[in-house]
This record gives structure tokens, sequence and C-alpha cells, in this order.
């Protein structure tokens, strides 16, 4: 009878952790105005999406971006801030502590998302960033997507989100120049980020950018659909 109970507790604690998923992904959705992504993602096999963590929205977005591509994610938490373990692993997060497991990830959770620096940072210049990351692609033999990343309040009423999906950044490093580290291309791109977005129209997305989900429309652009701002 124990070990039935046993079972049926784990069973709920990971169909809880899946209604949490999609409780995230609606969260995305009816809090933001969108999350807008360039660059490709490879369209099978696993991944590591290594990312930038300057804001408490930088796992959600990249989880619905990912969904809306039709790839599975989880993401390396900190062990020290998880809970429940089966609770957190039905929603897709794994422990730092359990590096073993991580590097088996792959059988259900095709993409990987992980913060190199390791906690959450305002938002400004990458901070010094752990070897994680590129550890568990070459362990795992997926293949590493980094991706800078900006969650930001421009002209419209909600955030907006842009995922950079850098991968072999031809912009700032032609073929003939040797690639750089993962380190050095997230710095990068993330610096490149946020001189566009500083140079922008804050109207209008950022060109180059596809919108992968639909969140809220402000007040201003449900009134401009009417007519009433002239």
């Amino acid at each position: 009878m124990g070990v039935m109970k046993s079972a049926a507790g784990t069973r709920l604690l990971r169909e809880t952790g899946s209604a949490l998923r999609l409780g995230l992904n609606q969260a995305v959705r009816r809090n933001l105005r969108g999350v807008w992504v360039r660059g490709d993602l490879p369209a099978s096999g696993p991944v590591v999406w290594m990312s930038n963590h300057h804001s408490w929205w930088d796992f959600f977005v990249a989880a619905s971006a990912l969904k809306a591509m039709g790839r599975r994610s989880g993401v390396l938490m900190e062990a020290a801030n998880m809970g429940n373990r089966e609770l957190f692993r039905g929603a897709g997060v794994l422990g730092t502590d359990e590096l073993r497991r991580t590097t088996h990830a792959f059988r259900t959770h095709s993409v990987l998302v992980v913060f190199p620096e390791g906690e959450l940072f305002p938002a400004g210049p990458l901070r010094p960033i752990r070897p994680g990351a590129e550890w568990i692609a070459n362990r795992s033999g997926a293949q590493l997507a980094v991706v800078a990343t900006r969650v930001v309040l421009r002209g419209q009423q909600a955030p907006e989100a842009y995922l950079d999906i850098l991968g072999n950044d031809t912009r700032a490093h032609p073929e003939s120049a040797p690639p750089p580290d993962a380190g050095a291309l997230l710095r990068e791109g993330l610096a490149h980020l946020d001189d566009e977005l500083q140079n922008s129209d804050p109207n209008v997305p950022l060109p180059g950018f596809v919108k992968v989900v639909s969140g809220v429309r402000s007040w201003q652009e449900r009134l401009n659909k009417h007519g009433l701002l002239g």
C-alpha cells in the first residue's frame, strides 16, 4: 500500500510539473507583448541553449519559443534553489548536482537551457561565466546554441522578449577569421543586441527578428486598431 501511495504521489508531482510548464507558457502570452527570434536552431537532435541570465523571464521565454518551434525544453538550475525534485523535474528542471543525469536528459528534454553566469544578474554586459554549458554539450554530444537574450520594456505597454540565436555568427566574424569561443560569442552578441535596442524605433519590433509567440496588445495598439488615436 505504501509503495502504491508513493507511486501515486510521484505521478501526481510529475503531472503537476507538466501543468506548471503549461502555466508558464500562458504567463508569457498574458504578460509580454511577444517573443521574437533571430537565427536558426537545429531542427532535430539534442541542443544545449547557452544564454545570459539578466531577467526573471529568461527561461520562460526560451521555453515558450522552443515550444512554438516544436522542441521540448528543460533547464539547469542551482541545486540549492530546487525544492521538491520530482515536482521540479516534471517542470523540466535539473539540478547542477545531477550532471550525470543531465548528460542523459536529452532522452526527454531535447533542448537544455543553461545560464553559464550561474545566477540572475541585472541587465548589462555578460558577467564571468562557467564552462558548464560547453562541458554538457561535449559530454552528451549535443549541439551548442549561443543565444543572446533581452526582455525589455520599450514603446508599448508590455515588455518584449528578443532571442538572438547566434550560432556561427558571421556578422562580426567572417569565414576567414577563427571562430570565437562560446563565451566571447555570447558577450559580443549581447552587446550587439543591446546596441540595436538602443538605436531602434521603440514603437516597432526590431528588424530581422520573427515573432514566434504572440502576447498581449497594448491599449495604444487596441485603440489604433479602431481608429481612435487619429
